[in-house]
Formats: structure tokens, sequence, C-alpha cells
């Protein structure tokens, strides 16, 4: 057995969804980047990670009841409020539920924050603070805090073990055990409160910009505090040692002098909430007239390749915040229910739309105020009334694969494989190629199921939707697979029974059938957590249960903050590393080029001879240090 299972002691299937509770103390498992409070560090909207093209969507939820609620991401878990006050939990790479989850907390608009180290999850609702551990236990009873406002997609935001957030007309900052450290008087709480430093800046909604000591609460009213600005209801991002403030224009500070360095204006005046993002010099802010702009920080430049097309219609509901990941910007656009992907500022194809991916939902307000995540090579965004959308930026790992992953078939007949998660409760599923079911029935769960696609060739979507004893609806998973006349690779199976023209009819319950050879698993490991310039570490890539019985060859591919041949260089073949007969694993090592403080991810991908869990043990990250 792998040695991190022995150390958690839990089985494979259950290691993705218990990695946040059990591994904590280890720390050896670290996935590549992690978004855990709304907008992410200093409300700046960004990921250190790059996000290859396509996108895939993999799952979306549908049983919470979400609204302007929004989503973080920490240890592989994305964590959700609903607005019928549930606090969700699902493992990212599968879309399952955490054991333990949903909890109730009280009625939100909001989004929780994640302290990992402490082992905390914080929610604003209901006019109080609740505070729960990672395995959905209470931490401490719920405070009563004072009036959130509508806290639309706002939430908690952290530093340094402590917990600071905005509500009753007061700026508050709270320890992990519940115990309040100070607490000021600071109107407005609608707004996210930003920490850059030594201090926390607070937009009051009603056209100032206040600066408080971070560790004793005590506001700063010299050198230009508090600022006189336009009332928005937008959160600040502090950045760089400015501060950025979307309102009637982006207009932007010093953060230490308080004194004005520019503004633009951003297509119209939408002072609601969405907040500018800020990236590698650049500042983004999704405008009233649906068009995507990008700024100089410094100067306030207009950057090449903006303001992009409109990426909706104008004044709809452009209330979106964009998030910036590496090369690429992500926007939830408005009422078209379509995530856009931009080129950033600086690249070859800056301005453009790259990709665009449609979501669904009966809620005609759309992304509306959507902030979109970027964690772990996946990109989350959350629809009204649609819930929380998945993709991911490669191969699906979700619970639904059609003719085991193939990317096509020249036959209409495919066979589905469709995880359960190991949960006997499991009893029923529905299928269909339409994302609401139309028509579709629940049918006795099967983890095989022969799938007739529709009828044309082209990219076919097939989703599925699972069903406990009691009644409780899983998230929707999905898969595409391209029909076409000819197609090239991987073989299409053979059904396993005659097929059936549509999903809809409740077929006789047929046995799962059982495997007579089942491949081993490929998973990897880091040798160690970090490595500084002119060092090795090594990525280690090994099979359970080993050793193999011949060359067994794995895929994968590369990610992070941290650049290949730049900032490091890999041994062996680029892209594979080959376990060779009569051994259990291989090693791929890398050689740290530069002093930089960035990640290199490596996540392995299907192939022959071997399968994936689908989960965390697909993943391992070196952190390249400085010193």
């Amino acid at each position: 057995m792998k040695n991190r299972i022995e150390i958690c002691g839990v089985g494979r299937w259950q290691f993705g969804a218990l990695l946040a509770l059990c591994c904590l103390v280890s720390g050896a498992w670290l996935l590549a980047a992690d978004w855990p409070t709304f907008r992410n560090a200093s409300n700046a909207g960004a990921s250190p990670e790059t996000i290859n093209l396509p996108l895939t969507e993999v799952w979306h939820s549908t049983a919470p009841l979400v609204e302007e609620n929004g989503v973080v991401v920490a240890n592989g878990i994305a964590y959700m409020m609903s607005d019928d006050g549930q606090l969700y939990a699902f493992t990212v790479s599968t879309g399952f539920a955490v054991a333990g989850f949903p909890v109730v907390a009280s009625s939100t608009f909001g989004t929780p924050a994640v302290d990992v180290a402490n082992g905390r999850i914080y929610v604003l609702a209901g006019g109080q603070l609740w505070g729960f551990n990672l395995n959905g236990t209470s931490a401490f009873p719920p405070i009563n805090v004072g009036s959130l406002g509508t806290n639309y997609n706002q939430g908690p935001i952290l530093d340094g073990g402590f917990v600071y957030f905005q509500a009753g007309g007061m700026l508050h900052k709270y320890n992990s055990l519940g115990v309040a450290q100070w607490t000021s008087a600071s109107p407005g709480d609608n707004t996210q409160p930003a920490i850059s430093g030594n201090f926390v800046y607070k937009n009051t909604e009603a056209g100032q910009i206040r600066k408080f000591d971070k560790v004793t609460g005590v506001e700063v009213v010299t050198g230009g505090f508090p600022i006189t600005t336009t009332s928005s209801q937008a959160s600040l991002a502090v950045v760089n040692g400015r501060i950025f403030h979307k309102t009637d224009e982006l207009r932007v500070y010093n953060a230490t002098t308080g004194v004005a360095l520019w503004n633009q204006p951003i297509g119209g005046d939408s002072t609601f909430y969405n907040s500018p993002a800020v990236a590698n010099g650049a500042v983004y802010v999704y405008g009233w007239d649906s068009r995507l702009y990008a700024f100089n920080e410094i100067t306030g430049a207009t950057l090449a390749g903006f303001p992009s097309i409109p990426l909706g219609n104008n004044a709809d509901r452009n209330w979106s915040s964009p998030a910036v990941a590496g090369d690429k910007v992500f926007v939830g656009a408005a009422t078209t229910q379509r995530l856009k992907v931009v080129g950033a500022a600086g690249s070859a194809q800056a301005g453009l739309v790259l990709e665009e991916h449609l979501t669904f939902s009966t809620d005609t307000q759309g992304f509306d105020l959507c902030s979109p995540v970027v964690s772990d090579g996946y990109v989350f965004a959350m629809l009204d009334g649609g819930g929380l959308y998945a993709f991911f930026a490669g191969t699906n790992q979700g619970a639904l694969l059609i003719n085991g992953g193939a990317a096509c078939t020249n036959s209409q007949n495919v066979t589905l494989t469709i995880d359960n998660n190991n949960n006997p409760d499991i009893t029923e599923m529905r299928i269909s190629e339409d994302p609401f079911f139309t028509g579709a029935s629940f049918i006795p769960y099967q983890h095989t199921f022969p799938f007739t696609l529709s009828a044309g060739f082209g990219t076919k979507t097939v989703y599925a939707q699972l069903r406990d004893n009691a009644g409780i609806l899983s998230n929707v998973f999905n898969d595409q697979i391209s029909y076409q006349a000819t197609c090239q690779g991987t073989p299409t199976p053979t059904p396993t029974s005659t097929p059936t023209p549509t999903p809809t009819a409740t077929p006789t319950p047929t046995p799962t059938p059982t495997p007579t050879v089942r491949a081993q698993e490929a998973y990897v490991k880091a040798s160690k957590r970090s490595v500084r310039k002119g060092r090795n570490a090594a990525f280690i890539v090994a099979l359970d249960p080993g050793p193999a019985a011949q060359p067994v060859t794995v895929n994968y591919s590369m990610s992070g903050s941290a650049t290949l041949d730049t900032d490091y260089t890999l041994s062996g073949t680029p892209g594979q590393v080959t376990i060779p007969a009569g051994q259990s694993s291989a090693r791929v090592i890398l050689h740290a080029l530069r002093k930089v403080k960035k990640a290199a991810t490596m996540t392995l991908t299907r192939g022959q001879g071997y399968f994936l869990s689908g989960r965390a043990d697909d993943v391992a990250t070196i952190r390249i240090r400085k010193k």
C-alpha cells in the first residue's frame, strides 16, 4: 500500500475526501495553489497558476440553492455556502461531497474562508460569525457580530491565523478560538476588507476608504487617510502599495499616503459589487459596457488589446469580478450564462476571447456577482440558480467517463463508466445529453452502462446524476467525446449489452460486470517539498500495487508558476516516465535553475497499462525557493 495512506489510516478511495483532515500535519501533499478567501490574497483576484486550454466541464452542483454565493478552495476541497444556510464541501477532482457535509449555519449570500493551518472554516451568516473544523464539526458557538448587509459574495479574510471581517458597522478581528482581538468603528457592511502589510483597508460604501493598524485595530487618520472618493459597494484590491477602487471610474491611490495616483473610465457607472483583479503589472475591470478593461497598474495607461470586445450585453448585470491566472483572464459574463476566457495583457492574444463555456440555469440573472476561482488546475464559477461549475484544464477526472476517457469514437454506441465513490447508499442514476435531464428517468445504479449518442457527428456531452436511498441528489458529472466517421487512437469498446436508444425508460437492472483484469493505479509524490537553485528534487511516479509485471510508461503534464527550461529542468523524456519491469516506481529529477519563489506541479494523465484515481494523488508539487 502507499505510505501516505498508511499514515493517514484511510483507504485509497477515501483519501481525496479526507485529505484536508488527516494529512494536514504532515503537509506532504501540497496542491498547486489554493484560493481560500473570496478574491484571494489582498483581494487581488489572482492565482499564480497557468491554465492550459481547452477547458472541459467536469462537474457542476445542483442540489445547493445558490444566488450570489461564492466558492473557495483549499487542500483539494471546494467549499461553498448556499443561500438557505448550508456549508457544502466537494472534492475538487471528482465533485463528490466530503463526508460530514453539508452542515447548517444560517442564510447568506456570502462566501466562506478556509484557514488550513489552524483547521478552521469561517462563515458570516445571519448576523453571526460561524467557525467550523475541517471535518464539519463546530469549532466554537456562533458569535453575534451584527448586521452583514446583503453580503453578496463577500466573506471573511485571513492573515497570520486571524480572521478579519466587517459586520454591524464595525471592523472585527478574531483568533481561531473565536476570541475577539479588537473591533473598530467602520461604516458600511457590504464590502470585504483587504489586508496589505501591517494594515487593513476598508471601503465604507459612502465615499471613504479607511485604514486600520492590523495589530491594534487603531484607525490611521494621518497621511491622507481616510481617503475621500466616490461611493461604491465594491471591495478594494490592495496590491504592490496601491489601492484599486472600482467605482464610477477605476481610481487608484497610494496605500501609504492616500494620494490619488490615476483614474480611468471603465465603460459606465457600474458602482455595484465587482472588484478589480491585479496581476503581473496589470489591473483588470469588467466594465458596465461588458468589456474587459486592462491598465498598467503604475501609470494607468491602457494596455494593448484592451478594452476587449463586448463579452455580453451593455448594462446587463455586468457585476462579475474578473480572475487572473498566468496569461489568461476569466470572466462570468453577466446573463449570457457563459464563462469567457480572455488573453491577458502582454500575451500574444491579449484582449481576445480564447474560449467560452456555456453553463445552464433557469435563473435569468446568470453569473450576476460571480468571481471565478482558479485552483489546482481547475476554474470554478458560480451561476445563480445553476450552482458551482468546475472546469478542468486537461482530460476528465470526474465521476463519468465515456469509453474509458477516449477522445473520439466512430460508433454511436458507447460505454459509460459511472463512479459512485464506493458509496453503497447510491441506488439510482439518470443519464442524458440534456443538462436538465428532460425526460430522463432514474434507473438502478450501474458502474458501467451502454448508451447511444444522439445522431450526427460532432462533440457529444453526456451528463449523469446519482441519487441515494434517502433521495439525496449528487452533483452532475459529465464527459465529452467526439463522434466522427474515423477515429484514430483508442479503439471504441464494444458495449456489454444491446444499447438503449435513450436513457429515459427504466431498463431491467443488470448486474455490474466483474472485471477480470484491472490495471495498476499510478500515483505521484515529491521527494521533498522545496528545492533551492542548483539543487535537485524528484517526482516519484509509482504503481499500486507494485511491482510492474512489464514496463509501464506513465504520461504527465507540467503546470504551476515555475517555467520548464527557465526556472527548472526535468530528466528523461518530456511528458512521460517509464517504470521498469520488476520495479514499483521511477523518478523524474527536477533541477532548479533560478532563485525564484515559484512552484512546479506534475499532473499524471491517462495512458495504457495503468489507471488514475482522479484524486489528489494524481498531482504533486515541488516549490523552488529563493533562499
